[in-house]
């Protein structure tokens, strides 16, 4: 093949290419603007795990299909955060009106939050609706699925609305909350404790076993003295503080006796230290309503 007749033909592919994807952004851009931020009622049913992230629901002849195991009838009020135009599908994002109240536990507690659910609403469409920018042939697919309204109160009133709403709380659960911050700061305060008379102990252990050699003392008194300029005063990481991976190595060339002492002093004041800050640690426990 001539080589002029190989650059016309390339030359012409990414024309095409250019044009395509401009009429893909434009499309875009006019789905964005009649759709955005616009309150649908859908007329399917759609599938998420309300986790926070949009799962797919796969418009077919059936519905849809979804690997989301939270199944959600037809009627659900939903807003349509974006629109996303690619080659042969446009894709909806959704989050349902009414959130879901999921529950978990946190020692002898059940706690419920409200959990959002999101789908993305996947329609293919033949190429050449995206290539000549046929919103309208799009829409009326979409319009198959869901139908928008001027506002929230006018899809939630509507006879395509199903009618859900959140489940309530338990009853009384405001005095759960309060129980559960108090077994929280109780739960908090007995570590805090825990690791105060732990640091105590190993101060302890040390102290019986200091040596009276010259040259272990020499180091004990250079380790205490190395230990005093630890400054950690945050009481998470005062709990989690560890003497192995705070302590320095004894100076290079020390004698063997030295070595030890080095350690012992350093282990004695850190446990100090560590006992005396965490004293500031300890959360008020707030007391039960009357």
């Amino acid at each position: 093949m001539p080589y002029s007749l190989l650059a016309a033909l390339l030359l012409s592919a990414i024309l095409i290419s250019c044009a395509s994807t401009a009429m893909a952004s434009a499309l875009e851009d006019r789905m964005e603007r009649d759709l955005e931020g616009a309150w649908a009622a859908l007329r399917i049913e759609i599938y998420s795990n309300c986790s926070g992230a949009y799962n797919d629901n796969h418009i077919n002849a059936l519905g849809v299909a979804a690997k989301a195991d939270r199944r959600f009838e037809p009627g659900e009020v939903v807003k349509i955060d974006r629109v996303k135009v690619k080659r042969s599908r446009v894709d909806l994002l959704l989050t349902l009106a009414e959130p879901i109240l999921k529950n978990h536990s946190d020692g002898p507690f059940i706690l419920f939050s409200e959990s959002p659910c999101k789908v993305q609403l996947i329609f293919d469409v033949p190429r050449d609706w995206i290539k000549s920018g046929d919103h309208r042939k799009i829409l009326s697919e979409i319009d198959q699925r869901l139908t928008t309204f001027a506002s929230f109160e006018a899809a939630r009133t509507s006879a395509l609305c199903n009618g859900r709403e959140r489940d309530p709380y338990p009853a009384d659960y405001e005095l759960t909350l309060i129980r559960h911050e108090i077994w929280q700061a109780e739960e908090l305060n007995f570590e805090i404790q825990a690791r105060a008379d732990q640091a105590l102990e190993m101060a302890l252990q040390v102290t019986s076993s200091v040596s009276d050699d010259p040259e272990y003392l020499k180091g004990f008194a250079d380790g205490v003295q190395n230990m005093r300029f630890w400054s950690e005063n945050d009481c998470d990481r005062l709990l989690s503080a560890n003497f192995g991976s705070i302590s320095d190595r004894p100076p290079k060339g020390s004698n063997r006796r030295y070595k030890p002492g080095y350690r012992d002093g350093q282990e004695l004041i850190f446990n100090l230290i560590l006992a005396k800050r965490l004293e500031g640690c300890y959360v008020p426990v707030p007391a039960m309503p009357e």
